[in-house]
């Protein structure tokens, strides 16, 4: 997993002083400072070039994320860990366990309409949502039909469905992963940021404007102490509120229900820390 420790800054020098980019390191401060000093003199050099430096920026960078949590193995490998992503949310990163996160269409109003209408005349089919949970839903029943083996949970999130494999590990980078995802229906960006990243990625609480609040504004890492405490008071007020909501709900576990003890660790977490079972309203 790309989950670096340590970050800082480092400028293109005197030509370009201005420009900065992000340095990473997992062993020092000053290791990050020079790998940002070289990522900036490299993106300066593009930048003169008259090219676009979107990879240079973006492509190859992992994740800004302070780490909360991590849990490792008996040989102090980490194999899952909980971060604060950009907006305030925290993240489960799994190094092999595998989520897949699907957002569905979104619902027109009209049909919406028609089918509260149509049920009032007592009409009792399904609604569109669940006609769309219906179709995604069949993809993993026929995954787990042709291998016997497979176990997937799935959840329903305010915009879609998640699904947890649980029979076995997978790589976040291999080609028959992603190739799997795509066929779940995954985002892109979600499977591009599973393959940067080297690891699996689950939101666990609620989205902080589906609950009231606007998102954190203040990046890390934190510029001093008074933006430190800024961050972590905005944090107390969204756990505060994300109390009141949940952020999946468990439809149900489908094929074999065997799993190992690591991802039976990250299945107890997840759906504690995201209150599966509550019945809480999703955000």
């Amino acid at each position: 997993m790309k989950l670096p420790r340590y970050w800082a800054k480092g400028s293109a020098g005197k030509v370009m002083e201005d420009f900065a980019c992000w340095g990473w390191s997992d062993i020092s401060v000053e290791e990050a400072q020079e790998r940002g000093e070289q990522r900036a003199a490299s993106v300066a050099k593009i930048i003169r070039s008259g090219l676009r430096p979107d990879h240079y920026l973006y492509g190859d960078r992992p994740m800004r994320e302070k780490i909360i949590e991590e849990w490792e193995r008996e040989d102090a490998t980490t194999y899952a860990a909980v971060t604060l992503n950009a907006y305030g949310c925290q993240i489960l990163n799994t190094a092999s366990v595998m989520f897949v996160d699907v957002d569905l269409p979104m619902i027109p109003a009209w049909d919406t309409i028609k089918h509260k209408l149509a049920g009032i005349l007592g009409n009792k089919d399904p609604s569109p949502r669940e006609r769309q949970e219906s179709e995604a839903l069949a993809k993993i029943e026929e995954m787990i039909r042709i291998d016997r083996q497979c176990g997937i949970r799935a959840y329903r999130t305010a915009a879609g469905l998640r699904y947890l494999f649980t029979h076995a590990h997978a790589d976040p980078t291999a080609e028959s992963t992603l190739r799997a995802m795509e066929e779940l229906g995954a985002d892109p960006l979600y499977m591009r940021l599973c393959k940067i990243q080297e690891c699996f990625r689950a939101r666990l609480n609620p989205k902080p404007w589906r609950c009231g609040i606007k998102p954190l504004r203040i990046t890390y890492p934190w510029e001093d102490e008074t933006a430190e405490q800024s961050a972590l008071h905005w944090i107390a007020a969204h756990e505060k509120k994300a109390q009141e909501y949940a952020t999946c709900s468990l439809i149900g576990q489908f094929g074999s229900k065997t799993m190992d003890t690591e991802i039976a660790r990250v299945v107890e977490f997840h759906d504690s820390a995201t209150k599966a079972e509550s019945g809480l309203t999703l955000a």
